[in-house]
């Protein structure tokens, strides 16, 4: 008996040319504006493994953790790796890269649907992948987007060994569903999709093939696990053994719940939430909402159609193979944590958009039911997808409208494009001052923790060029002592920009999010030339780890009931390696001036000795509240790795500044 499969039917020229149509639909969706995509810290450390490793600098195994405690594979930095290595390191390439990706997920959901039930249903469930928000959205992020390629990959080649009987396709299935293991972990989603295809038709997986693929596949494999066990300190098994306590515990079976997140996931209108879109936004919005229902009742229409071709023997296998496959959407979304992260069921579009072509098309058969023409009932099929691409790619529209204004603030992130806007007149200041490097002022302090440091650090450089600084109480700066500086502020501290704007020059603002401070730009003199009101020591005493005291500031009038201000001026010269790897900080006591008793002490510096460099002058305040009397200040510097003093070259670990008074002496 023959196997259906449409793809040998002749191609009319019409059909080409909408083919032709949704995949160019599916490009301008997924290339406009490639500035205009989230970026922050995961995006940051991806891109910047692809970068050395497109250099040859590092050829990894894992790639970073995930949400789910499981590290993910670096299947995903080699192919991010591929354009960086021929064409160049601008982030917009890899986006660009990642839809190329999308793109052919699209022309695959096209190819396989054609063959399951011919080209309308194929053009139709390519159409609901090219326009989709939620796919094309995800589709533009550096980390997730090769996943739907797998998905739609593994979906064809099952197909081809359930349906058509393809040797070649039962060796190479295992070797997919590992690549895709090796580039995330939410692969694991589809782990009950690959068992039921496999169970549905166990005769039809071609014994010696598949285990030939699943012999290559664990080779594949053996490197990610041995990393696995070597990061986790556990075996992988019993990592996933946990995964899978943790997830059926969290089983919520909550209706009114799943039905929301299926009109989030399937139609896209969740995205509004996602990028703090009000959901009266305008009307595409409006209209996606409406549709939600109509897309849901049209899926489902296409899940009777293939539960009925349960019964025709030409069907069954098929019919079988896609409500196996439906049970890796079904964890997805009703198991917690994973129906928590949307993209994991973005990853398994391909099948909601097959059962959507389906229920469409057999719409169009009902009609031809009732004995309407067929021209009539393929006009009305191809508008109403029109219609529902209209709305998506509209609604879609708002979308980086939203992302270009930050309307995500901090829960969305700065996008890519914000960032080049503002380290592009930073380069430019750089250059007109002859310096080499800028301060920046981000959530964060630290390019190698979560943070918008690791971004920065990715896109102008790590130090000396990007020199991170966090604003303190009071208010720390970082300047040079004989040259100028720039200062890149984009946090909300009134108080530390109030110091900037008193000690340089705004040269320029601009906007990184709606909901987040401005972006300043200012230029600070250098120490030696600036109006910094401070009494220099002669001679500076010098730190045996690079780090000398040039002066000091106590108030003239100090009051008893407010809390005294102390500022000390530090001047880098030559760090020595132990200040980069042992952590030193400063620590001030306050002695009584008659008894030399301690009576209070205030500790820290508000640049990591690691991020010392010659020329630095860091001039850091402190506050202490002390009763009326007479006190003197010392200083000095330790490691909070191990406690240990630095010394002072002339001996000693510490120095005594001249006494000050707070409030009236006592009689």
């Amino acid at each position: 008996m023959a196997i259906p499969d449409q793809t040998n039917r002749p191609v009319s020229f019409t059909h080409r040319l909408l083919i032709i149509l949704v995949l160019w639909l599916a490009a301008v969706l997924r290339w406009v504006q490639l500035g205009l995509v989230e970026f922050k810290y995961d995006e940051a450390h991806i891109l910047g493994m692809a970068y050395q490793l497109a250099g040859g600098d590092r050829f990894p195994i894992l790639s970073g953790g995930t949400s789910l405690g499981i590290p993910r594979g670096a299947f995903s930095i080699y192919l991010q790796a591929m354009p960086l290595a021929l064409a160049g390191t601008r982030p917009e390439l890899a986006v660009w890269w990642g839809t190329v990706l999308g793109v052919l997920a699209v022309a695959l959901t096209y190819l396989l649907g054609r063959r399951i039930a011919g080209y309308r249903v194929g053009l139709l469930a390519a159409l609901f992948m090219a326009a989709n928000p939620w796919l094309v959205f995800y589709d533009r992020k550096l980390w997730a987007h090769i996943q739907v390629v797998f998905s739609v990959l593994l979906l064809l080649l099952a197909w081809n060994v359930v349906v058509r009987n393809r040797s070649r396709s039962a060796f190479w299935f295992p070797i997919v569903a590992v690549l895709q293991m090796l580039s995330h972990v939410l692969a694991l989603v589809q782990m009950l999709s690959w068992l039921g295809a496999v169970l549905i038709a166990p005769r039809r997986w071609w014994r010696r093939q598949t285990a030939w693929g699943v012999l290559a596949a664990t080779i594949l494999a053996a490197p990610y696990l041995w990393a696995l066990t070597k990061e986790a300190g556990v075996n992988p098994l019993g990592k996933m053994i946990n995964l899978g306590e943790g997830v059926t515990s969290g089983v919520d079976f909550s209706i009114g719940a799943r039905w929301l997140q299926m009109q989030h996931f399937l139609t896209g209108n969740g995205i509004s939430s996602l990028v703090t879109l009000p959901g009266d936004s305008g009307l595409w919005w409006r209209a996606n909402e409406w549709l939600a229902v109509v897309i849901l009742a049209i899926l489902l229409l296409g899940v009777v159609r293939c539960v009925r071709w349960l019964r025709r023997p030409l069907r069954k296998q098929t019919a079988r193979l896609l409500l196996a496959w439906s049970m890796g959407p079904l964890l997805a979304l009703f198991l917690a944590p994973i129906s928590v992260y949307s993209q994991y069921w973005t990853v398994l579009l391909p099948l909601p958009a097959l059962f959507f072509a389906l229920g469409l098309d057999g719409a169009g058969q009902l009609l031809s039911g009732w004995r309407i023409k067929r021209r009539v009932v393929s006009l009305a099929v191809g508008v109403a997808a029109l219609l529902l691409a209209m709305v998506w790619v509209g609604s879609y529209g708002d979308v980086l409208k939203a992302v270009d204004a930050g309307a995500g603030g901090q829960a969305f992130g700065v996008s890519l494009q914000r960032w080049q806007q503002a380290l592009s007149e930073a380069r430019a200041w750089s250059e007109r001052l002859g310096t080499e490097e800028i301060r920046v002022a981000v959530e964060g302090v630290d390019p190698g923790q979560d943070g918008e440091p690791a971004v920065i650090a990715l896109l102008i450089g790590n130090p000396p060029w990007a020199r991170f600084v966090a604003p303190a109480s009071p208010p720390a700066l970082l300047m040079k002592f004989d040259q100028p500086s720039l200062y890149l502020w984009t946090l909300d501290a009134p108080d530390a920009e109030a110091k900037l704007a008193g000690l340089g020059d705004e040269v320029w603002t601009g906007t990184l999010a709606e909901n987040r401070a401005p972006a300043h730009l200012y230029r600070l003199p250098a120490l030696t030339e600036s109006a910094l009101s401070y009494t220099p020591l002669d001679p500076a005493p010098v730190f045996d780890v690079g780090l000398a005291l040039i002066g000091y500031d106590f108030p003239e009038e100090a009051n008893d009931s407010a809390p005294v201000e102390i500022t000390l001026i530090w001047q880098v010269l030559e760090p020595q390696p132990e200040a980069r790897t042992r952590d030193f900080t400063a620590f001030n006591h306050v002695l009584d001036a008659s008894s030399g008793d301690r009576v209070a002490q205030v500790d820290g510096l508000s640049v990591l000795s690691r991020d010392w460099w010659p020329g630095d002058a860091i001039v850091q305040p402190y506050a202490v509240t002390l009763e009326p009397g007479v006190y003197r200040w010392r200083v000095g510097l330790y490691s909070r790795a191990d406690g240990g003093r630095a010394q002072l070259l002339n001996g000693g670990d510490s120095v005594d500044l001249p006494p000050f008074q707070v409030g009236e002496s006592p009689p």
